[in-house]
């Protein structure tokens, strides 16, 4: 034979085998498989750090911050930025287009939209957070993943301070408003229900619509990580407390609809929460301020003023 096809042949071999390998490291770890599940994640990337996410965000450890304000979101009203939505084996994904930008105070620079993307649980059957409220766990949970200065992902993520996410709890209820934005959302899911399917999204709802009436100036920051491998530490996370209520058949969809290149559904797609360590979680103003609207009296005040009431109505 020839050597310059052995050479050639050689060359193939190799590239074959490195896309193969490529291919094997994106399965790696999973969510409900104990082989490849959360509690083997530690060997991956920084997933056994100091600075983990999620996190138990426990309301009354939260450090009040007066400067934290209300966030600035630029372009969310955009639906064409939303350019399509891909079934990854692991969450819904949607891509965004430049033109999405995030403001706020605490945040050292502004912010520009990638991607989102949800985690859920087995429906109304089980809730699928990743975040949790004083011990509290939601149906589902939306990050929308920001970079620094538009970076791309890669070099954001060798900032500390290189992404920024928003979290936005989901939960089912029967008097939630009808929205058109999510049973839109909910018939994209038809078309993308097998790993790797995408499709394009031709301006049907925007990240605005998503999001409905949420207060965006109550909210908990915190510094944390990726919370999927490697689990890189560089992310300055905005979590809001008020969950956007959906109708139960939103919730539903997720798990019914979705499945994994074998066919399996997608479900439990969180990550179980991180411990915080010394870590420091600040509440925003205006959720200091709705804390402290009507404070509860201390146990001694109390007594102080029925022994006073008591005084008054017996001088009566």
């Amino acid at each position: 034979m020839n050597p310059a096809w052995v050479q050639h042949l050689l060359a193939l071999g190799m590239l074959l085998g490195a896309g193969h390998a490529s291919s094997s490291a994106t399965d790696t770890w999973c969510y409900t498989d104990p082989k490849c599940g959360p509690a083997t994640w530690g060997a991956l990337g920084q997933c056994n750090g100091l600075k983990q996410s999620p996190i138990n965000i426990n309301t009354s450890a939260a450090v009040p911050n007066a400067q934290l304000d209300a966030l600035s979101l630029t372009g969310y009203e955009d639906g064409e930025k939303l350019s399509s939505m891909e079934n990854n084996g692991k969450t819904v994904y949607v891509h965004v287009e430049d033109g999405l930008r995030l403001r706020g105070q605490g945040l050292p620079y502004v912010y520009t939209a990638q991607s989102f993307h949800l985690h859920w649980g087995e429906g109304k059957q089980k809730p699928g957070s990743e975040h949790l409220i004083s011990d509290k766990q939601f149906d589902m949970e939306l990050h929308i993943v920001h970079t620094k200065n538009n970076l791309n992902t890669s070099d954001a993520l060798q900032d500390p301070q290189g992404v920024a996410v928003l979290a936005f709890f989901l939960q089912a209820s029967d008097q939630a408003d009808s929205s058109d934005a999510w049973d839109s959302f909910t018939q994209c899911l038809k078309k993308v229900p097998v790993e790797r399917n995408t499709v394009h999204l031709d301006d049907v709802f925007s990240l605005s619509d998503l999001l409905g009436p949420v207060d965006l100036a109550r909210y908990y920051r915190y510094k944390g990580s990726l919370t999927t491998p490697n689990c890189t530490e560089a992310v300055i996370w905005t979590v809001f407390p008020d969950p956007i209520l959906v109708s139960p058949d939103v919730v539903d969809a997720f798990p019914s609809i979705l499945r994994s290149k074998d066919g399996s559904k997608l479900y439990n797609n969180f990550r179980p929460v991180q411990s915080l360590g010394d870590r420091q979680v600040q509440a925003s103003a205006a959720l200091q301020n709705s804390h402290s609207a009507s404070p509860a009296l201390h146990p001694a005040a109390l007594l102080l003023l029925l022994l006073s009431t008591a005084a008054l109505i017996w001088h009566l």
